[in-house]
């Protein structure tokens, strides 16, 4: 999430207002979950600047981006958690694993990856035209999806690019290509019609892609011949979404500007919310994954105040059921 304040308060007006990718979605279902303030609550693990994405590897490793870098979470043997920094900060936003490789990528389009047995980022590649490069997803072909979010200053172009992977080395991008196209006039940020305007967050389990674009919930499919099916909005609410996590029925949403995080199922039906206010600004939110977390736990980045690291808002969280 990069929304300057004035934007978030410009969607805020006409909403009526007051987040691995290619990875199976976790064998879960929305019945086994608590996202409801009725039966659940919200724990604060961490205190992290910005927090923004975060990710999950195979074997449960969390990583997260932030305003001051990415960190990964560890737990040491009395369940305390903290954080051990890979690399410093780069503005870095969308996260996503393929393999023993993590990929980060800065709002400036820059891309960097690691192993995971020694993590330091590099930089493999920059995207050009983009403007705020934003969520991310591995998709099912092995190659990486990031958003570009056009806000601030920048000439609209909002979009989703694909950069296809070198099968044969992981650290080179072979190709860089506009996947999904958006408009400077689409409306789906405001419930209207299917044109990309503000997307956000991008998640894929197979060959579906579920993505944010403010109010909206969508997906797009990834076809035989590598182009994008239509987008297909499936959920909008007047709030402003960030990132998502995938649960094996359903969606579950960060809803940035109410404070909240939501379930919804695969065609939209909203299920589940906590109250508003419970969060400070959640950016991205996901499944637990053993042996940090149980399956059932929803692990939460808070962003706090955007563009201020001072204010003890910006937090990694989880929200569980009332023992």
């Amino acid at each position: 999430m990069r929304f300057t304040l004035a934007a978030v308060a410009l969607l805020a007006v006409l909403c009526g207002c007051s987040d691995t990718g290619g990875d199976p979605a976790p064998a879960v279902d929305a019945t086994m979950l608590c996202v409801s303030s009725e039966c659940g609550e919200r724990t604060v693990l961490l205190d992290i600047p910005s927090a923004e994405n975060l990710v999950f590897s195979d074997d449960g490793r969390l990583f997260v981006s932030s305003g001051v870098g990415v960190f990964e979470i560890v737990q040491d043997a009395d369940g305390q958690f903290a954080r051990e920094l890979v690399s410093e900060a780069r503005g870095y936003t969308g996260l996503a694993v393929k393999g023993d490789v993590l990929y980060a990528i800065s709002g400036n389009g820059a891309v960097w990856a690691t192993r995971l047995d020694a993590p330091q980022l590099q930089v493999i590649h920059t995207m050009t035209g983009m403007c705020i490069a934003n969520g991310t997803a591995l998709g099912a072909d092995g190659n990486l999806y990031i958003v570009d979010e056009p806000l601030n200053l920048c000439v609209p172009d909002p979009k989703i690019k694909r950069l296809t992977l070198d099968p044969g080395d992981p650290f080179k991008v072979a190709h860089e290509e506009v996947w999904v196209q958006g408009s400077e006039l689409g409306l789906l940020s405001f419930g209207v019609g299917n044109t990309l305007r503000f997307p956000n967050g991008l998640q894929a389990d197979g060959t579906r892609f579920f993505g944010t674009d403010g109010g909206s919930i969508y997906h797009v499919d990834l076809l035989p011949d590598g182009s994008a099916g239509p987008v297909t909005p499936i959920f909008f609410e007047a709030d402003v979404h960030d990132d998502l996590g995938l649960v094996e029925d359903g969606v579950l949403l960060a809803n940035f500007l109410t404070g909240r995080i939501s379930l919804i199922s695969r065609d939209g039906e909203l299920l589940q919310a906590t109250a508003p206010g419970v969060f400070s600004f959640p950016s991205s939110v996901r499944l637990g994954r053993p042996p940090m977390f149980a399956p059932t736990d929803i692990v939460v980045t808070e962003t706090g105040v955007l563009l201020d690291n001072n204010l003890p808002l910006d937090h990694l969280s989880v929200f569980r059921r009332r023992p």
